[in-house]
């Protein structure tokens, strides 16, 4: 009987993840027909930037590359130096100071989101019809940003397809495979079914007039889970989220184990926030269902042997050599033949970090703080 049910939970696995495949890929090949000139002219982007990764310079370098005309607002912490002298040496290169305005923003209050509170602080600033919002750590494939033309003078929020290229150590490489194994099975499916109900928070535009109309960044500085509330917020007003095929390399550092368990920890807590908010059959066979079923398949593959366990774990590695030939597809960067290695790995332990979650206090150190994780709200232990 439990060989039946594991071979059961393999097909279904199987199954499920071919179907988010293609239904991912049916609304990526939707959007190859927009091949219009990006107005660069149009667009302010605004990063909140706060130093400590050292990839920093050259991931806002990299951002300026790519353009001729977009604007960008940086915003920075009075008393982060590190920071300004970055920002001050990037500045020296005449061909991207006139596009650069730097704003050093006071400290930020207490149970106040940092992200949130800073462009809070500059939306009035904006001259510029359309504001993208930008972490430091992502940078924008702006080759792709003519998408974007068939939404100018709308209402609508669009957000992009995160992926992630670090490769400094072991921990920043489980936790890119991590995004890399998800983000387009998930961003594209449920956008596919009509089911996008949250957008990439490291990266999304919107109009500047829906911003300042709507209060946003006033509306949402006490939540912790700044990308959910922006989704939440505008949706309750009616404004649609529309999920393009502009992809974002986000490329944060993970030092240690302990900072991989703590990042981890944190997205799954929000996860669990999004699942609670927006379960339907939608979200839970797409999303919440293929992130499970591992988990009972492995442990009942440990009473009955090797075999079992080959057998799933060969399921994880079709999966992985399969996402990794369809990154291949849309990305344009080199992609290594490691990350197979690492896509296995983060999904042979994902469920298991669910139960990690599960069974602690749904507690998180942010910024040298605890925080409980219940409603999205910043809420300090």
């Amino acid at each position: 009987m439990m060989n039946f049910i594991v071979i059961l939970l393999g097909v279904a696995y199987l199954l499920l993840f071919l179907i988010r495949w293609l239904l991912s890929f049916v609304y990526y090949k939707k959007g190859q027909a927009h091949l219009a000139d990006f107005p660069e002219e149009l667009f302010t982007v605004v990063q909140p930037i706060l130093s400590g990764d050292p990839r920093l310079e050259s991931d806002l370098r990299a951002n300026l590359q790519q353009t001729e005309a977009v604007e960008f607002y940086w915003l920075i912490d009075q008393s982060d130096t590190e920071a300004q002298r970055v920002a001050d040496q990037i500045c020296q290169d005449a061909s991207f100071d006139k596009r650069i305005r730097i704003f050093l923003i006071e400290d930020v209050p207490q149970g106040i989101n940092p992200k949130s509170y800073k462009i809070e602080q500059v939306v009035e600033e904006l001259t510029r019809p359309y504001l993208i919002v930008l972490d430091d750590d992502s940078v924008i494939d702006f080759s792709k940003m003519g998408e974007l033309t068939a939404y100018l003078g709308q209402e609508v929020i669009l957000t992009g397809i995160p992926y992630n290229q670090e490769r400094s150590n072991f921990w920043s490489k489980l936790v890119a495979a991590f995004v890399n194994g998800n983000s387009f099975i998930t961003y594209f499916t449920m956008a596919e079914v009509e089911a996008n109900h949250s957008i990439n928070g490291m990266f999304y535009i919107l109009p500047v007039e829906l911003a300042k109309e709507q209060g946003l960044f006033t509306a949402i500085k006490d939540y912790l889970c700044d990308d959910l509330a922006v989704a939440d917020f505008l949706k309750s007003k009616g404004v649609s989220i529309i999920q393009t095929r502009v992809t974002c390399n986000v490329r944060t550092t993970i030092k240690d184990a302990k900072q991989y368990l703590l990042q981890m920890k944190r997205w799954l807590l929000f996860s669990s926030i999004y699942l609670k908010e927006h379960l339907d059959w939608k979200v839970f066979c797409l999303i919440g269902l293929p992130s499970f079923l591992p988990l009972p398949g492995f442990i009942l593959s440990l009473f009955l042997g090797w075999p079992y366990l080959l057998l799933g774990l060969s399921l994880l590695l079709f999966k992985a050599v399969w996402m990794l030939l369809y990154r291949q597809s849309i990305l344009s960067n080199r992609l290594h033949l490691d990350e197979v290695a690492y896509e296995v790995l983060s999904d042979f332990l994902l469920p298991w970090l669910f139960v990690y979650v599960l069974v602690t206090p749904p507690v998180i150190n942010w910024r040298g703080r605890k925080i409980r994780v219940t409603d999205g709200r910043i809420r300090y232990e």
